[in-house]
């Protein structure tokens, strides 16, 4: 199978909810109004309720509570709140395909590791919408749910990464393909922007990541993160040349502090997207 035919499978199985399309279809309307986008998030019980906690969390850090959606979208935005949508959708999605086949932890932590690291870096190199660069960083590796959903035995062969192979590399020498691919795959299966599974598809390639920020945001944030997730196994220095961090002019107190963000604030994230798997004690 190619990354097609596993990108295939699960957009056969998982469609996207009804309000992703209509939110979208209103944001691309120049005669739509906030209240708009509230009415059609207000619909779904579940989804109002996931909202209000996200945009009530460190993600967005406003001084005063946030409780109804239309404060929600005049507050933080429509775009913002699309991607916040879209993370919500990313959570069903995920919990989906979820399987034993793959340490599920490990694959939430690494994925919300990225997504925030991306924001933070983000908002360093002070690029617009961040809150897009933390739902990249999140869906970095869907495609992993998806070859665990299909094929479980080669996604434990993929696991079996260690200090000699990178992840990436083990997956391609498995399959003939990385999870970038089918990542990028399914979410333009699903229509989504182009600025959101472009930087995913290319999120190893460091020669388009010293031309373009996008990727190089997600070139060092997946790597910041597979370097916080295996301590043991891998240092950010040893994944990142110093050619990308000169190139985005990124100091090393810089990435640090992202770091430190993604640390304190994922547990809170996890517990949000996940209460499940990660119980609080």
């Amino acid at each position: 199978m190619q990354a097609t035919d596993y990108a295939m499978a699960v957009t056969d199985s998982f469609a996207l909810p009804d309000a992703c399309t209509r939110i979208k279809e209103l944001l691309d309307d120049n005669s739509s109004t906030a209240q708009d986008i509230a009415d059609v998030v207000s619909l779904d019980p579940s989804l109002s309720s996931k909202l209000l906690k996200l945009a009530n969390s460190a993600l967005y850090n406003f001084t005063s509570e946030i409780s109804t959606i239309s404060r929600a979208v005049n507050v933080i935005g429509g775009k913002a709140l699309y991607s916040l949508v879209m993370t919500e959708t990313a959570s069903s999605a995920f919990k989906h395909f979820e399987n034993n086949a793959i340490d599920l932890e490990r694959f939430w932590q690494q994925s919300v590791f990225a997504a925030l690291i991306a924001k933070q870096l983000a908002h360093q190199l002070h690029c617009k919408d961040e809150e897009r660069f933390f739902l990249i960083g999140l869906l970095h590796n869907f495609g992993e749910l998806a070859v665990a959903y299909k094929a479980p035995e080669l996604a434990k062969q993929c696991e079996a990464y260690d200090e000699e192979i990178l992840p990436w590399e083990l997956q391609t020498k498995v399959m003939g393909f990385d999870y970038a691919e089918c990542s990028s795959q399914i979410l333009m299966l699903w229509n989504l922007p182009s600025n959101l599974f472009t930087p995913i598809s290319k999120q190893h390639d460091l020669g388009l990541a010293l031309k373009q920020t996008d990727v190089a945001i997600l070139y060092l944030a997946v790597r910041i993160a597979l370097s916080i997730v295996h301590r043991d196994k891998y240092r950010y220095q040893q994944l990142v040349g110093e050619d990308l961090l000169n190139c985005l002019k990124l100091t090393d107190r810089e990435i640090e502090e992202a770091t430190r963000f993604a640390r304190i604030e994922a547990y809170k994230i996890l517990i949000i997207m996940n209460p499940e798997l990660f119980v609080i004690p």
